[in-house]
């Protein structure tokens, strides 16, 4: 008789009853947001600096510094945006209500922007200075709208789930939808904006797509992205949940106190080497996208690939089809080594890149290149596009378990502070350089002078090698790993569950501020108890005060449960309670 065939054991889908699991609908919903996250960025950095010189006439240092001004207040109003998000309370929660309201406005704010003023002669084109203060005035709106949605988005990386496994998993899935609007946002709104050039300049068309008047270009670019952005976070807005809350009262606004409180971020050691990170790569990136333009339709004017005139098509396409391959093996490599091996892993290969872009000169380089490069370009950059905002929720834990506190939103608005005001100055810089050696406006491609493509492929290849030899030194510098933040979340937890750490605990926690937050503890170790009111009160220990109560508990959480506690006083013995428990997921 044949062997009956052993039954395969069932799946243990136990964990789903946490309420720390992300449902996969909710996973979902919460990428949606990220339709704005990387495509928004990705749209205004290759095509506003074009749109601007090449459809409006606008000299390109101005231009240029129009987007440095634009970008510095973004940057600017990013932390007054995170205080207001983290003093926010309701029944929607800190984060969800800017999301829903603010994709609304994204929508208003994307048809102002790129509206024909010129062509429905609402402003002259020999009216300069009205175009520019049009621009200036809505590219500021645009701006301030993008700040309203993305910074409380930014921060539901770390507050949609106190488990780092469901995180990774929540911010994985953001990633991937960050990735696939970059890649779109890229490719159509190139082939609009050269498309619009073409008929400035009489021509036919571009590739394969005809020429496009100005109102033809808005009604693209408005009704493709405007839905795809502010619908994207309407629908994160609705569907997402927001599963650790604040407990704390408001917090009325101080200047002094809120500019005290925007530096504690860079107390955090493991904070800075991130931002490094995250800067470095994505100002790289700023600059490459500002340029692609300008390289494919000046640098390589005049040269056929497959037939079709050379575009940055070319370039942006192979280089994000790449970075979206890597995607999976940098989520493999991180879950094997480490999240910042899997950052800078393809960083040699965007240096090297970087390198042949700048010395491959059409007098002798066959056109093919550029493809080629770019797509080795894409997969030196996955890792780097990929990694920082999954690494950002570890630095807030790290944060916590040395101050008590966890102001995501204050992390988050500096975060991308640091990165929008390196990235105005990066693409400012590009606007400037190129004025300053005699780039010429609404000139055909192949017009510019020899000056002018050795100044654009120098931009490209130091941009490149400077921004990620700087990113490269920057991810061996951060120090978290899995093992140290499971202990990390011990000590969070332990503090929440009112637990009292063993003389060899106190001198683990301590030694890992000292590595991964700074060379002082700023504080110290204190349990946090519930009283029969349910208030907070510290328990007796001979350690220095730990600073304020933690302002942010776990939604559901058995710790954060009054009955739960009141319970745990009545029944639970001293030796039992003494640990708060880990699941098996966030062991392995």
């Amino acid at each position: 008789m044949a062997k009956a065939k052993a039954e395969k054991p069932a799946k243990d889908l136990s964990y789903r009853q946490s309420p720390d699991y992300v449902p996969t609908k909710e996973k979902l919903a919460y990428g949606c947001g990220a339709f704005m996250d990387g495509g928004g960025v990705a749209l205004m950095s290759c095509v506003m600096l074009k749109y601007m010189e090449g459809g409006l006439g606008i000299a390109v240092g101005t231009a240029s510094t129009i987007m440095m001004v634009s970008k510095i207040w973004d940057a600017i109003t990013d932390p007054i945006m995170g205080f207001i998000s983290d003093n926010t309370r309701g029944k929607w929660g800190r984060r969800k209500p800017y999301m829903f309201f603010g994709g609304i406005l994204l929508i208003i704010g994307i048809f102002l922007l790129f509206l024909p003023v010129e062509e429905w002669g609402i402003i002259s084109a020999d009216n300069k200075a009205g175009l520019v203060a049009w621009m200036v005035v809505m590219y500021l709106l645009w701006n301030t709208f993008s700040t309203i949605t993305m910074v409380p988005y930014c921060s539901m990386s770390s507050d949609i789930s106190p488990s780092f496994k469901e995180r990774n998993n929540a911010n994985t899935v953001k990633l991937v939808f960050n990735a696939a609007a970059s890649g779109l946002a890229y490719v159509l709104p190139l082939l609009f904006i050269e498309a619009l050039i073409s008929h400035n300049t009489g021509g036919d068309g571009y590739l394969f797509m005809p020429s496009m008047n100005a109102t033809e270009f808005w009604l693209a670019i408005c009704i493709i992205f405007g839905a795809l952005f502010g619908g994207g976070l309407i629908i994160t807005g609705l569907f997402v949940k927001e599963r650790i809350k604040a407990t704390t009262p408001k917090e009325k606004f101080n200047f002094k106190q809120f500019v005290k409180n925007y530096a504690e971020p860079y107390k955090n050691r493991s904070y800075r080497w991130h931002i490094v990170m995250y800067v470095a790569a994505f100002t790289c990136l700023d600059m490459i996208s500002a340029l692609a333009v300008y390289y494919a339709t000046d640098v390589w004017a005049g040269k056929e690939l497959f037939g079709m005139d050379m575009s940055s098509l070319f370039i942006i396409a192979p280089l994000m089809v790449a970075a979206v391959i890597m995607f999976p093996l940098a989520r493999y490599v991180m879950d094997k080594k480490t999240k910042q091996f899997a950052f800078r892993m393809g960083l040699p290969a965007y240096i090297i890149a970087g390198i042949l872009l700048c010395v491959m000169d059409p007098s002798w380089a066959p056109p093919v290149l550029v493809p080629i490069v770019a797509l080795l370009m894409g997969f030196g950059f996955g890792g780097a596009q990929m990694m920082p905002w999954i690494i950002f929720p570890d630095t807030v834990d790290v944060g916590q378990m040395a101050t008590g506190e966890r102001s995501t939103g204050t992390y988050s608005g500096m975060m991308t502070l640091a990165r929008k005001i390196a990235g105005a100055l990066g693409v400012g810089l590009v606007g400037w350089i190129l004025e300053g050696v005699g780039y010429v406006e609404k000139r055909a491609p192949g017009d510019q002078t020899d000056e002018v493509l050795l100044a654009v492929r120098l931009i490209m290849g130091l941009a490149v090698v400077f921004f990620i030899a700087i990113a490269l030194w920057g991810s061996f510098k951060y120090k978290v790993d899995n093992k140290k933040l499971t202990r990390v979340r011990y000590f969070i937890e332990a503090r929440k569950a009112g637990t009292v750490l063993s003389e060899e605990e106190e001198a683990e926690r301590t030694a890992l501020v000292h590595e991964l937050y700074g060379k002082e503890d700023p504080g110290g170790y204190v349990t946090v108890l519930a009283g029969a009111d349910g208030a907070e009160m510290s328990a007796d220990t001979p350690e220095a005060s730990f600073g304020e109560a933690d302002g942010e508990i776990f939604e559901e959480s058995a710790i954060s449960s009054e009955k739960g506690e009141a319970a745990a006083e009545d029944s639970v013995p001293e030796e039992e309670s003494a640990a708060p428990e880990t699941s098996e997921d966030e062991e392995k």
